[in-house]
């Protein structure tokens, strides 16, 4: 009996041992979690965007401050009714263009958004299409990318990200309220080395930025003194940034339309048909699309057409070229 209870004694010692452990274990744990400080933000330099491939900027599909079309039908960049107060106005009080009277309207094309997914890329790189890229800056694939269209002679564009009217803070993206001219020429010069080649830029979101000229004019400054251009992607009616490229003397062109604000190839497919009828009343057109799935299966599809197409498509610095020095002989 002595020694049954002897057994019995030394099983419940050991149990009250593993007991004392596991309940000074859970105590250790539990200070760790209490004293663990809330992560600290790093600021938003060039250094923190590149190590973050999201770096504060939102996917273009989300945006909410996207205006409708600025030219072409109701196809919105973002949902906005018909009486929301920043639709844009008509075209006929957009700030004009130089026109282009060659015989077959122009069309240029800008995939937006480049940076991210290689798969989208390589797949657009391998079309027989006349396109322009816009590329994000210190994303995890922006150098990549541009390397890429380097290779197969596709211009780019440095796609700027800027501050929307629904944004609070415009510190996470590069160019927003509340900064100096100096420091906005700053992140611009850096965003440009970053992507070099690049032929000039275009505004990701922005629709607070752009309406401010005077956060604009040393945008406008910095590509003067680079020889490069701008296209304003006018994601809202209020922005003022082809104005003032216009007045700095930077060469300058608008967009006018978003190709694809829908997953749905058919409703691209649809979308593009009234681009066209578009640019056929103007003359030469710009209009965005982004480097998303339905949109590269529509262009994989428009590149076995593109010969029957009744516009001619031409990159960003093409139009320029074609609008300033008129058609060239073969243009039929």
């Amino acid at each position: 009996m002595g020694r049954h209870y002897k057994k019995e004694r030394s099983a419940g010692s050991r149990i009250i041992r593993l007991t004392l452990l596991l309940l000074l274990a859970a105590a250790l744990i539990y200070a760790a979690v209490g004293r663990r400080e809330s992560p600290v933000t790093p600021p938003p330099d060039q250094a923190t965007i590149a190590a973050s491939p999201d770096a504060g900027i939102k996917e273009s599909s989300k945006d909410k401050d996207l205006p409708a079309s600025v030219d072409i039908g109701d196809g919105s960049h973002g949902a906005i009714k018909k009486d929301d107060p920043k639709l844009p106005p008509p075209v006929s009080e957009l700030p004009s263009e130089e026109k282009y009277n060659g015989p077959v309207p122009l069309l240029a094309l800008i995939v937006d958004d480049g940076g991210g997914q290689m798969e989208y890329a390589r797949r657009v790189a391998a079309l027989d299409l006349p396109l322009t890229w816009a590329i994000i800056p210190y994303q995890r694939n922006s150098k990549e990318t541009l390397e890429l269209a380097a290779s197969r002679s596709i211009p780019c564009l440095l796609h700027l990200p800027m501050q929307a009217e629904v944004d609070k803070d415009g510190s996470q993206y590069i160019i927003g309220k509340g900064m100096s001219a100096a420091a906005v020429r700053q992140k611009t010069a850096a965003a440009l080395d970053s992507l070099p080649g690049v032929i000039g830029l275009n505004n990701h979101r922005g629709s607070l930025a752009t309406a401010d000229a005077k956060l604009m004019e040393p945008v406008m400054a910095e590509l003067r003194e680079r020889g490069l251009l701008f296209v304003d992607s006018r994601t809202s009616g209020k922005s003022v940034a082809y104005q003032t490229a216009a007045a700095a003397g930077v060469p300058a062109l608008l967009n006018r339309g978003f190709l694809d604000n829908t997953a749905d190839k058919n409703a691209i497919a649809a979308r593009f048909r009234e681009i066209v009828k578009s640019a056929q009343k103007r003359g030469a057109l710009v209009v965005i699309c982004h480097f998303r799935p339905s949109t590269v299966m529509f262009l994989e599809e428009l590149n076995k057409n593109r010969k029957d197409l009744p516009v001619k498509l031409v990159t960003v610095p093409e139009m320029l070229k074609l609008m300033k020095e008129g058609p060239r002989e073969g243009d039929i």
